[in-house]
């Protein structure tokens, strides 16, 4: 492990250790690492103790937990809970435990990190864990749901609004409907050339998209808009997936970011290729800010996915960038 240069490599290294044998030398390795990392070697550090076994669940409990309440960092913060919630579902350690789990879950809602809410609502809504049978007193589910709104919370508005639902004995509830509220800039759209191309600019390398504003002028609109705002300059890319996509455009930088609007989906019959650029969404017609670009053909994605352009040019940069990677800037290519 102490060999490999790349952040993401160690820490699964890391992982597989934690996750096959009680060595309390990997988890001594990692919190050793994890001051000298960057946020995103952290995240990628805490991940791996989300693996923790035997002797090493104990102080990655209370290192996990330790990361949830203190970080600034959003990426800390919701990777960190995510692994706690990881360990939460080891049945043998989390019966001796199960009363600093709910304490600590109850302080992570309480700081209001929206993500961390949705997580941790996650794991109490979560039958298998049995936490109805441990909160008899869950009024700090009803406080923490006045707390977000749609449609920028979504994605943790839904296991909250479950987690209720399950304290209270009723069935699961429907999935929430998220109407779109942010009306096409048709003004702006007509200047939009059809060919649009737009140069980006990234810590990798320059890429080049065509944008395919006659398929899916909100979406479009919504990009240049963005663009020119120059929302996009200096975000990371916070998802990587070898073979699948890279995604960018979350003003937290953990992906579970948005803005107080949603756009609509734009379905057509076009199809994910290898470098074809499409929008994030946790559902129809909450589409926002986050964008993701294809590394391979991905047929699972045509038509549940806004596609709205394509790169032409720069595709090896695509597969050189690596998660902590940013943008630097993106401009309009004059015609």
């Amino acid at each position: 492990i102490a060999a490999c240069a790349n952040a993401r490599v160690k820490a699964n290294l890391y992982g597989a250790l934690l996750s096959s044998i009680p060595y309390e030398k990997s988890f001594q390795g990692i919190t050793d690492r994890y001051e000298k990392s960057g946020d995103y070697g952290k995240a990628e550090l805490l991940t791996a103790l989300g693996f923790s076994q035997g002797n090493n669940e104990e102080p990655a409990f209370h290192f996990l937990s330790s990361e949830i309440i203190k970080s600034g960092t959003p990426v800390i913060k919701s990777t960190a809970a995510l692994a706690l919630v990881a360990i939460n579902h080891h049945a043998d350690f989390f019966k001796k435990k199960k009363t600093e789990f709910v304490e600590i879950y109850r302080q992570a809602i309480a700081e209001g990190d929206p993500a961390v809410l949705g997580i941790i609502a996650g794991a109490l809504g979560d039958s298998v864990l049995g936490y109805k049978a441990i909160i008899h007193d869950f009024t700090f589910l009803y406080e923490a749901r006045k707390r977000l709104q749609l449609p920028k919370d979504i994605e943790s508005l839904q296991p909250l609004v479950e987690a209720i639902a399950y304290f209270e004995g009723k069935g699961k509830p429907a999935p929430l409907k998220n109407a779109f509220n942010h009306p096409m800039d048709w003004k702006l759209i007509r200047s939009i050339p059809r060919d649009q191309r737009v140069l980006v600019r990234t810590t990798k390398g320059d890429l080049i998209m065509r944008l395919f504003v006659e398929e899916t002028p909100g979406s479009v609109g919504n990009f240049v808009d963005l663009i020119n705002k120059k929302y996009f300059d200096g975000r990371y890319f916070h998802r990587v997936v070898p073979n699948f996509v890279i995604q960018t455009g979350c003003n937290r930088g953990d992906g579970f970011g948005s803005e107080d609007y949603s756009i609509r989906s734009e379905f057509s019959k076009r199809r994910y290729q290898t470098g074809s650029v499409g929008m994030a969404s946790a559902g129809k017609d909450t589409e926002g800010t986050q964008w993701f670009i294809t590394h391979s053909p991905t047929p699972h994605l045509d038509g549940r996915y806004t596609l709205f352009a394509e790169v032409e040019a720069g595709e090896e940069n695509v597969d050189r960038i690596e998660v902590g990677d940013a943008i630097v800037s993106i401009t309009l290519i004059k015609n």
